[in-house]
């Protein structure tokens, strides 16, 4: 198997097949809403092990047979606000954490970034970069389509970030080391993201 290493500011062959990442890592998995963040790592956190895994979605399938009669949007909100808590929980402590976020909200890659700082923690950057319409069709497959507004401003600002990751990815997260940008068919051809020990001087 062909191991991706991702040292900082290094740009390495996507025919690669496996992500590897210092321990005690955090990974931020960033797209716009339908890039297939859920979808990624369920396929690769079938198994999570000491891998802790923080998506929105989880939170949502476990509230939903209690708030179903509610309309999402009543209760989006506090559903956003508990995952951020529980992402800043989590970069307070030790292992190896991967975080799903569309990173197109200032506020939230700010608060995250800057607890990774303080938190002496090792910050990446995973870019699920796909067109609109593509990620569209990725919202209707989950029967969670984005309001147009909402979608308008992800898409707006998602290039972007995009760019600056680029350039720099601490300009997109505070503290990022790297920022790798795969599209849906490199995404789909990565079959690991491991964290282990590894000299990246």
């Amino acid at each position: 198997m062909t191991v991706l290493l991702m040292p900082p500011s290094a740009r390495q062959d996507l025919g690669t097949t496996e992500l590897h990442y210092p321990e005690n890592s955090i990974v931020v998995v960033a797209g716009i809403p339908g890039a297939g963040k859920s979808t990624l790592l369920r396929r690769l956190f079938r198994d999570p092990g000491t891998v802790r895994v923080l998506d929105s979605e989880h939170l949502r399938d476990r509230w939903m047979p209690l708030l179903r009669p509610i309309p999402y949007a009543v209760w989006r909100p506090l559903l956003h606000l508990t995952h951020y808590l529980r992402v800043l929980r989590a970069i307070r402590s030790d292992g190896a954490l991967v975080i799903h976020d569309c990173a197109t909200r200032p506020l939230a890659r700010h608060l995250i970034g800057r607890a990774a700082q303080r938190a002496n923690r090792p910050l990446h950057l995973i870019m699920l970069d796909v067109p609109g319409d593509v990620a569209r069709l990725g919202q209707q497959a989950r029967s969670r389509v984005v309001r147009q507004a909402s979608m308008t401003t992800h898409t707006r600002r998602w290039p972007v970030l995009r760019d600056l990751a680029a350039t720099d990815p601490a300009q997109a997260i505070p503290g990022a080391a790297t920022a790798l940008t795969l599209n849906r068919d490199e995404a789909n051809r990565v079959t690991g993201i491991r964290f282990a020990a590894q000299d990246w001087r």
